[in-house]
């Protein structure tokens, strides 16, 4: 059984900022952790990244919500 979520939240710059760099952390350390891993090593070039996300829902959550994130301080600066 699969739903979709949606939250909101509501952050102060600082708090978005400060956000957005702690997602990135933690999407380019697990990124990185799988990127060198074996499983992945015979993946042709372009498809590596897609298939991490693919077959990590949590890298693919982060990714997913930093994108989100840029978006709206994209629009709140506009």
């Amino acid at each position: 059984m699969s739903t979709d979520v949606s939250i909101l939240i509501q952050l102060n710059s600082a708090q978005a900022d400060a956000y957005l760099r702690w997602l990135t952390s933690q999407y380019e350390q697990l990124m990185a952790a799988c990127w060198y891993d074996d499983r992945y090593r015979f993946t042709p070039q372009g498809e590596r990244g897609p298939k991490i996300l693919r077959d990590h829902p949590h890298i693919a959550g982060l990714n997913r919500t930093m994108r989100e994130l840029v978006k709206a301080r994209q629009g709140a600066k506009a």
